[in-house]
């Protein structure tokens, strides 16, 4: 049976309960342990709690152990030729698939609990707004421009759902349902919607926002975006320009960028004690440990979210 792992009652049972974006990304590291299973000579209904013979007692059976982790892994090294970023994939994937397992009770013993990861080499660093900077933002961007404000209404929308800066720009005025506060959201012009949540504030500013003037007269020329600048839609160096003229003017110590509005917004979701799944599905990552590296702690961040409400009104 070539499918050991992928027809096992644990993917099987993984597949139907884990909502996670990037599945697809799962799977294919999955493959490559399933691969290595096969090579190892594993026949039948697999069993993690029974799964290789006890030299010390004969006859009985142990669970999967960490060492049989360790040749997967040096599998990798040397037959695949994995590259750093492919082992920390494999890695990821398979410690949270076991995880889950754990968690479920499917399996008694999790051989991979307190394995290390070290494999990733290209470290992401921390550019998340501080609570000061959230504030001062959509301040100034709210003194700017107190009547239409288009800026203030952009930078708190980005600030609730993580969206980037191509999400942002191509965001048309159909994909936003203020009654049931979701946005579905596309990667640029293409590919999947995946639905985000906005507050019941963001949803009633944006309504006041689609009810004004400047944006009806936007709407009357047939151009359905629900952002523009001027009299143009919004561009990717215009949406950076934005930020760095508000970044000026609130004399803040950095250029803040699209991205940077991005990455507060999982600081803002894990301070709330949002999950890492929920996180995970509004800022659209495809895998969990890309999300788990944009939300290490950080204390009282969602304050935000409670006095950029009272600057709206």
């Amino acid at each position: 049976m070539n499918n050991i792992l992928f027809e096992s009652k644990y993917y099987k049972f993984w597949y139907e309960n884990v909502e996670l974006l990037g599945k697809g990304d799962v799977q294919v590291q999955l493959r490559k342990f399933e691969k290595y299973l096969l090579l190892r000579g594993f026949q039948g209904k697999l069993d993690f709690d029974k799964f290789h013979a006890s030299q010390k007692y004969p006859g009985s059976f142990r669970p999967i152990q960490e060492y049989f982790i360790d040749q997967y892994v040096e599998y990798l090294l040397t037959d695949y030729r994995a590259s750093n970023f492919v082992m920390y994939n494999a890695i990821s994937s398979l410690k949270n698939f076991l995880k889950f397992l754990y968690d479920m009770d499917l399996i008694q013993h999790n051989p991979m609990e307190d394995y290390r990861n070290p494999y990733y080499d290209r470290p992401i660093k921390n550019t998340a707004l501080s609570k000061e900077e959230c504030l001062t933002l959509l301040e100034t961007a709210l003194k700017k421009e107190p009547f239409f404000r288009q800026e203030f209404v952009l930078i708190w929308f980005m600030l609730i759902t993580g969206a980037r800066n191509s999400e942002v720009r191509f965001l048309s005025e159909d994909s936003v349902n203020l009654e049931s506060r979701i946005v579905l959201i596309r990667n640029g012009q293409k590919g999947d919607a995946r639905p985000t949540g906005i507050t019941t504030a963001l949803s009633e500013e944006l309504r006041r926002y689609m009810d004004h003037p400047s944006y009806i007269s936007w709407t009357d020329n047939n151009i359905d975006t629900l952002f523009f600048h001027g009299k143009n839609r919004l561009t990717a160096p215009g949406l950076r320009k934005i930020l760095r003229d508000l970044s000026l003017e609130a004399n803040l110590s950095r250029v803040i960028t699209p991205h940077d509005l991005r990455r507060t917004t999982g600081y803002l979701m894990q301070s709330a004690g949002v999950s890492m799944v929920a996180i995970q599905k509004q800022l659209g990552h495809q895998i969990l440990s890309t999300t788990l590296r944009y939300v290490p702690p950080l204390n009282d961040l969602a304050e935000i979210l409670v006095r950029s409400d009272d600057s709206s009104s």
